[in-house]
């Protein structure tokens, strides 16, 4: 159980050195993703808001 434990934190430490070796590469990334992920997602409320409206099922 022990040696099952250790490989786990080997493996995460392993993981986190990458991360750390990377700088803000993983943050920005994320960062884009989520930045245009929300302007699609407003885009997408937009037509769907235009589309009730004309139908007359906006609440």
């Amino acid at each position: 159980m022990q040696k099952i434990v250790f490989a786990i934190g080997h493996f995460i430490e392993a993981t986190l050195s990458v991360l750390s070796w990377m700088g803000w590469l993983p943050v920005t990334l994320f960062s884009l993703v989520l930045g245009f992920g929300l302007v699609y997602w407003l885009n997408m409320q937009g037509r769907y808001n235009r589309k009730a409206r004309q139908n007359g099922t906006l609440a």
